[in-house]
């Protein structure tokens, strides 16, 4: 786990998402290119046992405490109920146990990307790193930067031949491609910022 992070930030979205894939660089001993939110901890290509994932839930949960100055434990039930999740699915469990106020209609119930949870308005409006996005279209972005947003905003992502990913969402009548092995370049941030834009205009 990192051992300096910013206080403010400690129970913000960005930072839990970032720190469970650092989690999974690190203990499956991937590149973040390789990370797949759509895989579960124990499949390829973490290959992560269940006693494993079920130590990772303490340790977030204890540098959540040592953070905050909270005292959270996690129950055994949690535990077992999410040790198979896949991680976008346990992203948004942790989340919504962590920051319930935030989140709306939170429930401890496994919830996917896909349900409420992640998609309200007001967590839309702050997505720090949509704003990464548009405010630098030209850094070094990767293909796991772009899934973790799509987890959020309940986006479905599927990769084409190996070279190429696509986004879609029910709301938009256009799809955004990026290439997988080539550096993906500033207008395909702009395209994908454009329609994460799109999708708050249709939800209004």
């Amino acid at each position: 786990m990192p051992e300096a992070v910013d206080t403010e930030a400690v129970n913000t979205e960005a930072f839990w998402v970032g720190t469970i894939v650092d989690w999974l660089v690190e203990n499956a001993s991937l590149r973040k290119e390789r990370i797949d939110l759509k895989r579960r901890f124990t499949q390829e290509p973490y290959n992560l046992s269940a006693v494993r994932v079920l130590t990772m839930m303490d340790e977030l949960v204890a540098l959540h405490n040592a953070r905050s100055g909270a005292k959270r434990v996690l129950s055994q039930n949690w535990r077992l109920a999410h040790r198979n999740d896949t991680v976008g699915d346990f992203m948004v469990a942790f989340l919504t146990l962590l920051c319930p106020d935030d989140r709306g209609a939170a429930t401890d119930n496994g919830a996917s990307p896909a349900s409420p949870v992640l998609q309200s308005r007001q967590g839309r409006s702050h997505n720090q790193r949509v704003e990464a996005l548009r405010a630098d279209p030209g850094g070094d972005w990767k293909p796991v930067d772009l899934e973790i947003i799509a987890s959020q905003y309940a986006m479905k992502f599927r990769k084409i031949t190996g070279t190429h990913e696509v986004f879609l969402h029910p709301s938009v009548p256009h799809c955004v491609t990026i290439p997988l092995k080539a550096k993906i370049r500033p207008p395909h941030i702009r395209a994908f910022v454009a329609m994460i834009d799109d999708m708050d205009e249709a939800a209004r």
